[in-house]
């Protein structure tokens, strides 16, 4: 995959008149020259290097960092080679289509909804499949927990390549982070983008797939019971009408929810229901029994038993 890379990227070097025998030759400015124009909806937003220096000597911004943000559509001619690393953290999320990462002597595809993180200073490349050009997401950070960060979010056993199937959150994370650094680069807006990143790299943290956990589709599977129980509220669940949904048997459904959610599948609807009669309770005059009855809890004073278990006070208190 990556030969067919260099091959697109040939064609745009021969047009910009650079004569060359290995694309080792070529400084990447020199590259990302010849790139200019083929990339299309590219946007981005980046923090001069003078700015970068004074802020990574301040506090809560010099803890981590974001130098660069941006997204880039399809172009078969993405070739990023970096022989000596970046001074940045970077992490890359594949939108659509499919690219490739080569680290450390091996090469990994990048599909939908995956992501990668390289550190600072380690040799890489990366780019588009050419067959199926990648749309991405990337972001850059420094800072004295950068590090931490990485190891947290991509540990440095297995492959560097995650999958991330909720791609909303993802998306909404990274505009929001680039919302923050599109603006006039303050103390307070930075402070604001730090925030926005430390939110995006736990998430990822929180949805990170490894080599250990369970299967992909088995994950999606478990995610969509809990989708149907936000939007099934009011009702008493059946644990095996769940087990259905996610199309497992009663024992391996129970196994596999407990070990992504920490919970069992009815203590974790519970919550859910507790969690929506706080809102209820501090926002409307509702009585008591009519937000149990809401929630699917028929039975005031069973209500008020599951209510003080989760939150350790009764409802009337908590009102």
């Amino acid at each position: 995959m990556q030969q067919r890379s260099e091959t697109e990227v040939s064609k745009l070097l021969k047009q910009a008149g650079l004569k060359f025998s290995d694309f080792s030759d070529i400084p990447l400015p020199d590259i990302r020259r010849a790139q200019r124009g083929a990339f299309p909806d590219m946007r981005m937003a980046h923090l001069a290097s003078a700015l970068r220096d004074e802020f990574l000597q301040k506090p809560i911004t010099g803890d981590l960092l974001c130098t660069r943000v941006g997204f880039q559509g399809a172009s078969p001619a993405h070739y990023i080679p970096r022989p000596i690393g970046s001074y940045d953290y970077i992490l890359i999320y594949c939108d659509d289509g499919q690219g490739w990462l080569e680290l450390d002597g091996n090469e990994w595809t990048v599909e939908k909804h995956s992501a990668f993180l390289v550190p600072a200073h380690v040799p890489h490349k990366y780019g588009a499949n050419p067959g199926q050009p990648w749309s991405n997401h990337w972001v850059h950070f420094q800072g004295k927990q950068a590090a931490e960060f990485c190891e947290l979010v991509f540990p440095s056993t297995g492959s560097p390549v995650i999958h991330l199937p909720q791609h909303q959150e993802m998306a909404a994370c990274i505009e929001q982070l680039y919302q923050f650094m599109s603006k006039v680069h303050t103390y307070s807006t930075l402070v604001a983008a730090t925030g926005a990143l430390s939110q995006l790299l736990g998430v990822i943290q929180l949805r990170m797939r490894s080599s250990e956990q369970r299967s992909r589709t088995a994950d999606e599977n478990i995610d969509k019971t809990v989708e149907f129980m936000h939007r099934n509220l009011a009702r008493k669940l059946p644990l095996k009408e769940l087990a259905n949904i996610a199309g497992m048997s009663l024992n391996h459904y129970g196994v596999l929810f407990s070990k992504r959610y920490y919970s069992t599948p009815i203590d974790y609807f519970n919550r859910l229901k507790i969690q929506r009669a706080c809102e209820l309770l501090t926002t409307t005059g509702m009585r008591i029994s009519e937000v149990g009855e809401q929630l699917g809890f028929p039975d005031p004073y069973y209500f008020s038993r599951i209510f003080k278990k989760i939150m350790g006070i009764s409802p009337r208190d908590y009102r």
